[in-house]
C-alpha cells in the first residue's frame, strides 16, 4: 500500500517485473512505496500504477506538467536531439528509423535534416497533434499495441523505459520491429550513478508516478539478454541543458534543489542561461542488435 511516512523498510511485498525474484521495500516518496528486487536489483514502485493511470498522467503532463516546459524549450529538444544523433547515426545501418515516445519529433525533425526516413510513436495526444502538424509521421497509441508496417533499420527510445509497467515486454517486442541486425537504442536514468548515491531518495529522477522502473547498467543489461538482444553496450552519458530550464524541472522533482538552481540562473549572465550546457543528470544509453538471422 501507499503511504506518506519516508522511511526505510525491509519488508518484502511483491515479485520483480524482471525476474520474478522477492521484492524489499526501500522508501516511500510522495506516498509511492519503492522496492528493489533482492534477485537481480531492479527498483520500482509498488503496487505498479494502471496502464490507464500512467496514460492520464502522461497526458496531464504535457498540458502543464514537466513535459510541457519540455515542448516550450526548443533549445534544449534540438540540443539534446542532436547530440544523441551524432553519435547514433554512426551506429545504425541504413534505412527507416521508428522513434518511440517521440514527443513532438524533434529527434525525426533532425532525421529528416540528416537525410533519413523516420516515423513516431507517442502516447500523448496533444504530443502527436504537434508532431502531425510539423509535417511528420506519427503514429498515436501504445508500443505495446503498435503494429509496424513494415521493419526498421532503428528503433530509439529515448527516457521512455522507466515508465513502462513491462519493460521486457517492450524490448522484446521492439527487436521485432527491426531488420536483422537492426540497431536499438535506449535512454533511461542510471539508478547507479553517482548523483543518484549522492542524493538518494531525493534523486530527481525518483519520480513516481512519472518514472516505474530504475535501472543500473547490470539490470539494463540483463534485460536486453533476457530479451535476446545481441552486441549490447550501455554508456554513462550527459545531456545539453540550459539553466533556466534545469531549474524549471528541478522545481518540479526536487523543489530545494531547484529553488538553488533558479538562484544561480538568475545571477548568471542572460548568455550563459541560453547556452545548452553538458549536464550528468544520470542517465545511461543502452544499445543493442536484433539476431542476424
Amino acid at each position: 500500500m501507499r503511504s506518506g511516512a519516508e522511511v526505510l523498510e525491509s519488508t518484502a511485498v511483491s515479485a520483480c517485473a524482471l525476474c520474478g525474484a522477492e521484492t524489499r521495500r526501500l522508501f516511500v516518496k510522495r506516498r509511492w512505496t519503492f522496492v528493489r528486487c533482492a534477485g537481480c536489483g531492479l527498483v520500482s514502485l509498488s503496487p505498479l500504477p494502471t496502464p490507464a493511470e500512467i496514460e492520464a498522467h502522461h497526458e496531464a503532463s504535457y498540458r502543464d506538467g514537466r513535459y510541457a516546459a519540455f515542448v516550450a524549450a526548443e533549445t534544449v529538444r534540438v540540443a539534446i536531439a542532436r547530440h544523441r544523433l551524432a553519435f547514433l547515426r554512426l551506429l545504425a545501418p541504413e534505412g527507416p528509423w521508428l522513434d518511440v515516445g517521440c514527443s513532438t519529433a524533434a529527434f525525426i525533425a533532425e532525421l529528416a535534416r540528416a537525410g533519413r526516413a523516420a516515423e513516431g510513436l507517442e502516447l500523448s495526444e496533444a504530443a502527436v497533434a504537434q508532431g502531425r502538424a510539423r509535417g511528420f509521421t506519427v503514429h498515436r497509441g501504445a508500443a505495446e499495441t503498435f503494429t509496424p508496417a513494415h521493419r526498421y533499420a532503428a528503433v530509439t527510445a529515448f527516457d521512455v523505459l522507466e515508465h513502462l509497467p513491462d519493460p521486457l515486454a517492450f524490448v522484446r517486442q521492439a527487436l521485432t520491429w527491426l531488420v536483422p541486425g537492426g540497431l536499438l537504442a535506449l535512454t533511461l536514468p542510471d539508478a547507479a550513478s553517482p548523483m543518484a548515491r549522492l542524493m538518494g531518495r531525493h534523486w530527481f529522477h525518483y519520480a513516481p508516478p512519472d518514472h516505474v522502473h530504475y535501472f543500473t547498467p547490470a539490470t539494463i543489461r540483463g534485460l536486453l539478454e533476457r530479451a535476446g538482444a545481441d552486441a549490447i553496450a550501455v554508456r554513462r552519458v550527459w545531456k545539453p541543458l540550459t539553466l533556466d530550464y534545469a531549474a524549471a524541472q528541478l522545481a518540479e522533482t526536487n523543489p530545494q534543489l531547484g529553488r538553488l538552481m533558479t538562484l544561480l540562473a538568475v545571477i548568471a549572465p542572460r548568455a550563459w542561461r541560453a547556452h545548452p550546457w553538458p549536464v550528468p543528470v544520470g542517465e545511461i544509453l543502452v544499445t543493442g542488435r536484433s539476431a542476424r538471422s
